[in-house]
């Protein structure tokens, strides 16, 4: 018995494809990361807040159509060049040439109002469990709450899933 690998094998289908090669990186991304984890993700987030969520740029006929774009056309100087020359003056200079910036969740902020007594809660724990320092991790909390740049979000932030997974294993 071979075990077959489903993503060798769509790489070896698509790579067959008689497409530019960034069709096939685009089929490859949208049979893989795009379906299985951004489409997902969006679909149960917006459904656990009653958000009805639509991505205009998946219409199959527009799918189709760029698939069929030539390379030096998607890519010719610039990222996304294609689809910002598309949409005309609809975008502001200041958004298509301001540098590229990722997401990021606003834990901090998370963490300081919506979560601070579940953050509280398992800090506690980790205090009354006697595997840390009380002092110690009543400071963090405290240096994070007054916006000590040295005690990040990400730094208590394992501290209380580490809280949480020892309460809910019963870890004493």
């Amino acid at each position: 018995y071979h075990a077959v690998d489903p993503l060798e094998m769509m790489s070896r289908d698509v790579a067959v494809l008689p497409l530019p090669l960034l069709s096939r990186v685009s089929i490859a991304e949208m049979n893989s990361y795009m379906q299985n984890v951004l489409l997902r993700d969006t679909d149960q987030m917006s459904m656990a807040h009653a958000l009805e969520v639509r991505e205009p740029f998946l219409d199959h006929r527009l799918v189709e159509y760029v698939l069929g774009v030539p390379d030096q056309l998607k890519y010719p100087h610039s990222p996304k060049q294609l689809l910002v020359e598309s949409l005309g003056n609809l975008l502001p200079g200041e958004i298509v040439n301001r540098p590229k910036m990722g997401f990021t969740f606003p834990w901090s902020l998370w963490m300081r109002r919506e979560l601070r007594g579940m953050c509280e809660q398992e800090l506690n724990f980790l205090s009354d469990s006697g595997y840390f320092r009380r002092e110690m991790l009543s400071q963090l909390w405290q240096d994070f709450m007054v916006l000590d740049p040295r005690t990040t979000w990400s730094r208590l932030w394992h501290l209380v899933v580490l809280g949480r997974w020892m309460r809910t294993n019963q870890i004493h």
